[in-house]
């Protein structure tokens, strides 16, 4: 059941978060929650693997600061879907990386496969609340990622 008191509170300050893999189910299930409660959540910065087009209406619709893709080949697709709208548009797995730096309150990580280990490992170092939807962080590398955590 969801706090009725905390989604109507208008005098605390939203929320910023960054999701990592945006695109994927994890990822647009959670802006959709996130989007019916807009003044509840900054959106930070919004990765995906390679569906810009995908990404970059997602960018727009939630008003996020940083959008990027993964893919580099994609760059051109995200740059020209952003332009004129203010939205940083990055490119690459090290920009992927340095979204999950970002000041943020929280860092959904729900890239899929081993891809998701080194942005949310990024974002663990940085002191920032996780919200691990990747399994594979713990699978693949439990003993790094929680020696990490602590």
């Amino acid at each position: 059941m969801v706090n009725s008191a905390w989604i109507d509170d208008t005098t605390s300050p939203p929320q910023r978060l960054t999701v990592l893999g945006a695109t994927g189910s994890v990822g647009t299930s959670t802006l959709d929650l996130v989007g019916r409660y807009p003044h509840r959540f900054e959106i930070v910065a919004l990765t995906a693997h390679a569906n810009a087009e995908a990404l970059a209406k997602l960018a727009i619709k939630h008003a996020a600061k940083l959008a990027v893709v993964a893919d580099a080949s994609q760059f051109g697709v995200l740059k020209s879907a952003l332009a004129g709208t203010g939205i940083e548009a990055t490119a690459g797995p090290e920009a992927v990386i340095d979204a999950a730096c970002r000041p943020a309150d929280c860092v959904l990580g729900a890239i899929v496969g081993a891809a998701g280990l080194a942005p949310t490992l990024a974002a663990v170092a940085t002191g920032t609340r996780i919200a691990l939807a990747n399994k594979e962080c713990l699978v693949s590398a439990g003993y790094l990622f929680m020696a990490a955590v602590k």
